[in-house]
This record gives structure tokens, C-alpha cells and sequence, in this order.
């Protein structure tokens, strides 16, 4: 998750935090979010996203990083947040991340140019 987190924050020229954050989001344009997991949304981020509002910031892009690069789990968050009035701008970006049985997976130089070619799409809108 770092490896891409911290080019988004670099390339962007924006904060890049853990969730959550060391600071709150406030009148933000966009929240990227990435996320680990496998069809369960991590508890952390599910109340992150549950508490955020047009005021902290008006959308949030997620991206997922997992073993099939599938997304699925995001939409009862997605439906939260439109609730409070926050857009999720985009399609999820899911990145399949290959590990072993015993040494967790990082993504590749591609996966990053990937994230990176994504997020800036998701900053146009």
C-alpha cells in the first residue's frame, strides 16, 4: 500500500496519511483511500469513510490491493458516504498483488505507473 500511497501524495503534491489520519480532512477536493483487502472493508476505514461529509471533503477515490485485484466490498461504503452527500469519483482501482505463504506482495513499477495514471484522471474531474 505505501509504495503507491506515497507516489500519489508526491506526484499530487498532497499529504499522504494512515487512516486514520493524523490530521482530519477539511474542505478537501478529493480523499484517495487505499485499501487491503479481500471483500470485507477494514474496520478503520469503514468508520473513516462513514464519518466523512461535504465539509471534510466532497469526494473520495478508492483503490484496492489484494491477491485478484478485485473490488469487490466497496459498496455498501459508497452507498454511506452518497448518503452524507460524498461522492466516490471513479471506478475503484483494484491491483492484484502477488505474495507468497509467508512474505506479503508489493506492487510492481507498473502497478504504480497504473495508480498514478488513475489518480490523475480522478484529479480532472
Amino acid at each position: 500500500m505505501q509504495p503507491i500511497a506515497s507516489e500519489i501524495g508526491r506526484v499530487m503534491q498532497c499529504v499522504c496519511d494512515q487512516i486514520p489520519p493524523a490530521y482530519p480532512c477539511e474542505g478537501d477536493k478529493v480523499v484517495f483511500i487505499g485499501i487491503e483487502m479481500n471483500g470485507k472493508l477494514p474496520g478503520p476505514v469503514d468508520h473513516f469513510c462513514k464519518d466523512l461529509n461535504p465539509t471534510r471533503t466532497k469526494g473520495v477515490a478508492f483503490y484496492v490491493l489484494n491477491s485478484t485485484g478485485k473490488t469487490d466490498g466497496l459498496e455498501g461504503i459508497i452507498a454511506a458516504m452518497k448518503a452524507n452527500g460524498v461522492e466516490t469519483y471513479g471506478k475503484p482501482l483494484g491491483i492484484a498483488v502477488k505474495g507468497g505463504l509467508f512474505k506479503k506482495g508489493q506492487p510492481t513499477d507498473e502497478d504504480i505507473k497504473k495508480a498514478l495514471a488513475w489518480a490523475d484522471e480522478i484529479s480532472k474531474m
